[in-house]
């Protein structure tokens, strides 16, 4: 099992939930969903990690982030390869039997639903899209 890691910060701590501020590294460019993820489109993302051990980590300390790449490559493919490929063809099926507008106006709407349906689903994801959470050691933290 190959883990993606990232280093943070971490911001909030309240209630079985830890909040980490993720700075986008070099190592994104090895990944198998580099660019589909969306730690490597900006310098910084925030993240809340669920986690028995919550009461361990405090505002400020430098944490490691980290989760098994075939399942950020699995949330890539939900959040955009799919809902991609699917508003292309719903739009193509649609075309040939309503015009141009209808069309449209049919893709968004199942699109919508699509997000909808994820929406309704998200416990059952964030269930299965664990990320691993570590605290950095002194001499790892300031390399």
């Amino acid at each position: 099992m190959t883990i993606a890691e990232h280093t943070g910060i971490v911001t909030k701590v309240e209630n079985g939930e830890v909040t980490v501020q993720i700075e986008a590294q070099s190592a994104c460019s090895s990944c198998e969903a580099h660019g589909k993820c969306g730690f490597a489109e900006s310098k910084a993302k925030e993240i809340s990690i669920r986690t028995k051990e919550w009461h361990d980590y405090k505002t400020g300390d430098h944490v490691t982030v980290g989760i098994n790449k075939s399942l950020g490559l699995l949330a890539a493919t939900i959040a955009y390869i799919l809902p991609g490929a699917l508003m292309i063809a719903v739009f193509i099926v649609a075309n040939r039997f309503i015009g141009d507008l209808w069309s449209a106006i049919v893709t968004i709407a199942f699109i919508a639903l699509y997000w909808g349906v994820l929406a309704l689903c998200r416990n059952r994801l964030q269930h299965q899209f664990t990320f691993h959470l570590s605290h950095l050691t002194e001499n790892e933290h300031r390399e």
